[in-house]
């Protein structure tokens, strides 16, 4: 059917099959004719965009599943990746629904070699990622092995599928509704192995000093959830000698002269070697930094401000993690329940032998409260004031 012009008339004829005299005819504007094709069309256009599942991303701008958008993660430079989240149906006993199932990456630059790549997803309101796979895993990492493309660190659960310049991540069991999904993010970061030995650099840039594959509570609580990851932490990680300039610096662990109690901080009348304790230091760590003694310039201050590896998880060893420190320095099988009192020379981590480093562990003296500070000379420990300068800091992690 055409038109010629908007005066043009289309002639209709309305019957009945009773009426013996002539049919009438009557005449309807193009306009009248166009409705209805117009509504159909509105409704297919409505039931597209409804299938392809809208969500939105960063400032509020309308992306469909199954359509690209572009990320510039820190890698890449000023070349645009093209991030493409896509659904599958899921279809369950009396019914189912549309999950976010994966995402395909590409136009990934050489630039990006070595790195990991991140993807998360994010809800209408509220800062915390959604679980994506796996029932509660928030982060997809995706590591880009010169170009071949592999799952990374903690993405057990997902596949991934690599051709030049680009990957698809599926998630083997999704969890977030497709309809829930309003933000995706794509990150670059240090490649994280899926898992590391003692010397081998950590994603921090430090060194790996010790790995307890069994776990231990960590973090800023001291829990068993307390990893960057959840759950507990298997490594621990120290900072390198050029962390500060000049190198460990001698320091005044809270910036003022004095030797009263670090409330929230355990006092240990001896120090304590244990595999217990290890991870407490982030949370003793802590509650001396929020100390208001505690000054700018301090030695405190300075480990948490930290952030090699972009990291802002460092703090100070408590004596269980020093002590650990001491082996690692010397090169020695570590016992975590036993003082190091080797007087070995020092081959790893570039340590003073003149000076003590403060621990975050705190010691009850008779009437006041010291700090145990541990000599890597030869593993010496002395409970001393927390004040006292001359004494030396280095950060560590716990992942």
């Amino acid at each position: 059917m055409s038109f010629d012009s908007a005066d043009q008339e289309v002639e209709l004829i309305d019957t009945y099959h009773d009426d013996p005299h002539e049919p009438k005819r009557r005449k309807i504007p193009k306009q009248d004719l166009l409705a209805p094709i117009t509504l159909i069309l509105g409704v297919l256009i409505f039931s597209q965009t409804t299938l392809a599942g809208n969500i939105s991303l960063n400032a509020g701008n309308g992306i469909e599943f199954g359509q690209g958008i572009t990320q510039t993660p820190a890698c890449s430079g000023s070349t645009n990746l093209l991030l493409t989240p896509n659904t599958a149906f899921v279809n369950t006993s009396g019914g189912g629904a549309h999950y976010f199932s994966s995402v395909t990456v590409s136009n990934i630059p050489t630039s990006c070699y070595g790195v990991d790549f991140t993807l998360k997803a994010f809800g209408n309101t509220g800062n915390a990622p959604l679980s994506i796979f796996n029932s509660t895993s928030t982060n997809a990492v995706v590591y880009d092995n010169a170009g071949t493309f592999e799952a990374g660190a903690g993405s057990t659960g997902i596949s991934v599928s690599s051709s030049a310049g680009a990957f698809t991540a599926t998630f083997t069991s999704p969890v977030s509704l497709s309809a829930s999904v309003f933000k995706i993010t794509l990150e670059s970061g240090p490649h994280t192995p899926s898992s590391y030995n003692v010397g081998d650099v950590g994603p921090g840039g430090g060194r790996i000093f010790y790995k307890n594959v069994a776990g231990f509570d960590c973090g800023p609580t001291f829990s068993s959830n307390g990893s960057p990851s959840g759950g507990k932490c298997m490594y621990l990680e120290v900072a390198p000698a050029t962390w500060s300039s000049p190198a460990d610096a001698t320091t005044m662990l809270m910036g003022t002269r004095t030797d009263a109690e670090v409330v929230g901080v355990r006092k240990d009348s001896s120090a304590v070697f244990s595999v217990n304790d290890l991870g407490l230091g982030y949370k003793n760590s802590i509650v001396f930094f929020n100390d208001s003694r505690a000054g700018a310039n301090s030695g405190i201050k300075n480990v948490r401000n930290y952030n090699g590896g972009s990291l802002n998880d460092w703090y100070l060893p408590n004596s269980t993690e020093l002590n650990l420190l001491v082996y690692w320095s010397k090169g020695l099988t570590p016992d975590v329940n036993a003082r190091c009192t080797s007087s070995a020379a020092i081959i790893n981590g570039d340590f003073n032998t003149s000076y003590f480093y403060y621990s975050s562990s705190q010691n009850s003296g008779p009437t006041t409260f010291y700090g145990w500070i541990q000599a890597f000379s030869n593993g010496g420990v002395v409970g001393n004031q927390w004040s006292d300068s001359g004494m030396r800091v280095r950060p560590i992690r716990a992942f």
